[in-house]
Order: structure tokens, then C-alpha cells, then sequence
């Protein structure tokens, strides 16, 4: 099992992603996977977990030193993926990785690590943070499509998160239907 946690959109934010969700549906067919969950901004990429019960614990205990924060939206991008197990894509809305972003993520980092030792995940070292608006259900050529068609408008805006989110995956391999928004917390 992995899971992961979340910063999760206002009621703005949500409304706004799935807008998105839709416009780039309608613009390239690429489906509602990501209606599954709401809209965020992971903190990291899921990575496993020893037990569900410790986990949320953990969850619980790192989300009463996180308050909101507001994070800035600048452009839609796209890339492959084959995160579902197929090949498609991902199509997302940058955010800015601000400095109360960052301290949030590198807090997330090391309280994991003392609680659970290594907790590795895809990016760790890398990661860009991210709304995601579309991901699986369509070939990468209809990503493309939509994102020509999208990458035209304006996506600078600022929103906040006000809720922390803990994700859980109940197979590895991160199979459609195998995932979902466990619990959520006011911050």
C-alpha cells in the first residue's frame, strides 16, 4: 500500500480545476480520472507505507503545524505518463514553488524520515509542484491536442489551500479504482 499527502484546494480552487478538467476534455477526450480525487497540490509523490493506522497518526500529528497557504498558478503543461499502468499523459497547472511551499514539503520530508526512516518516492529530487487536471484516458496525442488549444489563455492566478489531504492507494501499482482520498483536514 502507499499514500501520500496533500494540500488541498478551497472551494474556489476546486470549482476552478474542474473546469479545467473539463475544458481539456472537451478540447482533446481525455476523460475524468482525475475527478477521483480533489483538486491539490502534492506534497510528494505516493510512496509506501507500513501501516494505514500509523500513517493517519502521523498525518494527524503533521497537519496541526501547517496553516494555510496560498499558492500561485502560472501556466498548463503537459508530459507523458504512465503512472495508470498504460501509456497516456498528464496534463497539470504549474504552481510557483514559493518559500512557505518549500519549507512545507522539506518539514514533510524529515518528519517522515524520523518517524519511518526512508520513505522514497518518484521525484523526491525533482518534483514540481502542481495542480493535475488530467491524467490516463486518452493517448498522449490527444494531450497534445488539448494542451495546443489550452496553452493559449492565461492560468496566473493565486489560490488557497486550506485543507491537507491524505491519499491512499490500495495497490502499488496505482491501478484506476484502486486509489482515493482517505481523510481531510481543515488547516
Amino acid at each position: 500500500m502507499k499514500a501520500t499527502i496533500v494540500l488541498i484546494a478551497n472551494n474556489e480552487a476546486e470549482n476552478y480545476g474542474r473546469r479545467l478538467m473539463l475544458e481539456a476534455h472537451k478540447a482533446g477526450n481525455l476523460g475524468f480520472e482525475m475527478a477521483r480525487l480533489p483538486q491539490h497540490v502534492s506534497l510528494k509523490q505516493p510512496f509506501s507505507i507500513p501501516d494505514l493506522g500509523l500513517f493517519e497518526e502521523f498525518f494527524d500529528q503533521f497537519a496541526k503545524d501547517i496553516n494555510p497557504v496560498k499558492i500561485e498558478f502560472n501556466e498548463v503543461t503537459i508530459h507523458p505518463s504512465n503512472v495508470l499502468g498504460y501509456e497516456s499523459g498528464c496534463m497539470s497547472i504549474h504552481a510557483v514553488k514559493s518559500e512557505e511551499l518549500a519549507y512545507i514539503q522539506n518539514n514533510l520530508f524529515r518528519s517522515l524520515e524520523k518517524r519511518f526512516g526512508k520513505c522514497p518516492a518518484d521525484h523526491d529530487d525533482d518534483y514540481e509542484f502542481h495542480m493535475t487536471i488530467a491524467i490516463g484516458g486518452a493517448p498522449f496525442e490527444n494531450y497534445k491536442k488539448a494542451f495546443q488549444e489550452m496553452n493559449r489563455k492565461d492560468y496566473r492566478k493565486t489560490f488557497l489551500f486550506n485543507r491537507l489531504g491524505l491519499l491512499y492507494y490500495d495497490d502499488d501499482s496505482i491501478k484506476p479504482g484502486t486509489y482515493f482520498c482517505y481523510k481531510i483536514v481543515n488547516l
